[in-house]
């Protein structure tokens, strides 16, 4: 008798899950009703890459959704998730794109205040006349956009003040996480009337959305230090100047309680880091133990290898490319995206996912598992 060998498909996503996340989707399979929070990471131009996951997520997905939803984002994960709260989200994802990857400036090294600037037209344009006001009184979709509002030097524009104080907060990152509260104030932006969202760790204050805070509330969110300008005071938050929800919650590391249900976390990396000083301690990503309830969707590293420069796109592409060559770049990204988005739909329509996702525990090293797929 001839053997006949069976080829596992390659896919171009990877589906981590952990142990309770898991045990139901075999039993239940993926069902939209069964997630309760939505998870976007910081990263600015990484989103590129799950731009199409998140229309098929939006269209697809969650497109019968009634029940609400706790979304949480930082940075690039608040604008993403801004565009789920909209009356339109498929057009505010597709004006966030075309902004988004279309932002040029006259010089290679823009000021702070010029890229500021950028961001909140291009957050206007989504938003419209009314989209703030969608977003802030959004009865499904429940946002909540993490910032942090700076002590002492962190709170200032200037370069000669700011630069020492982002070094002091890293340093003392180094030692702990914990320390961080002694530099930054994480102020969570939420709608409703109460947070849906509540954090474990670091000293955190909920400030309500409104109508009149919603953009600088995202903005804020997406305003890294010595590259954009802080975002004076919103409209009912504490006095301060407000920065990068990432310096404190870059991937987060899941210490917040969320409603009964389960966490669905679109990403563009099969690992977590959990705030933006810890890029380079690798004993600090969150491991499978901290993710019982989430499941988490992201690009495989055999489909990120077959892109062009074998990467996903980052903010040094600025710099280092032409705006041709990165515009080239980023539009052949987004439409290789397709591919993720399209893997992901398959999976979840056929109940193959079932089969497919890694699941994690304990102390197991997320990129690891989700490199030996």
């Amino acid at each position: 008798m001839t053997e006949v060998a069976i080829v596992k498909k390659q896919r171009s996503c990877v589906i981590l899950a952990g142990a309770n996340a898991a045990r139901r989707v075999r039993d239940e399979g993926l069902r939209p009703d069964g997630i309760s929070t939505l998870v976007g990471a910081s990263g600015g131009p990484k989103w590129l890459c799950i731009s199409q996951l998140d229309r098929v997520l939006i269209g697809e997905f969650f497109r019968e959704r009634t029940a609400p939803i706790a979304t949480l984002g930082s940075s690039i994960g608040s604008f993403r998730n801004m565009c789920y709260a909209t009356s339109s989200p498929m057009a505010a994802l597709e004006t966030l794109e075309y902004g988004y990857v279309n932002q040029t400036y006259d010089s290679a090294r823009p000021t702070p205040a010029e890229i500021t600037a950028a961001g909140e037209r291009i957050l206007r344009d989504v938003l419209g006349s009314r989209g703030a006001e969608e977003v802030a009184g959004n009865p499904v979709w429940r946002s909540h956009f993490v910032t942090v509002r700076g002590r002492g030097p962190l709170a200032s524009e200037k370069k000669a003040l700011l630069a020492p104080a982002l070094l002091a907060s890293a340093l003392a990152n180094a030692v702990s996480r914990r320390s961080l509260r002694a530099f930054w104030d994480r102020v969570v932006f939420h709608s409703g009337a109460s947070p849906s969202v509540d954090f474990r760790n670091l000293y955190t204050v909920n400030t309500a959305l409104n109508a009149e805070n919603v953009c600088a509330a995202v903005l804020a969110s997406g305003s890294i230090p010595l590259v954009m300008a802080g975002v004076p005071t919103p409209a009912g938050a504490p006095v301060g100047n407000y920065r990068d929800g990432g310096i404190t919650d870059y991937h987060f590391d899941l210490g917040f309680e969320h409603p009964d249900g389960l966490v669905l976390y679109p990403h563009f990396f099969p690992y977590l880091v959990p705030g933006w000083f810890d890029k380079s301690f690798r004993w600090r990503w969150v491991r499978g133990g901290a993710m019982q309830n989430v499941i988490l969707v992201a690009p495989s590293p055999g489909w990120v290898a077959k892109l062009p420069y074998g990467k996903i796109p980052d903010r040094d592409d600025f710099v280092k490319l032409s705006t041709e060559e990165r515009l080239r770049y980023w539009n052949a990204v987004t439409e290789a995206g397709k591919q993720v988005a399209e893997d992901f739909y398959e999976l979840w329509q056929t109940g193959a996912i079932a089969d497919e996702l890694i699941e994690v525990g304990g102390d197991q090293a997320l990129h690891k598992l989700a490199l030996s797929a």
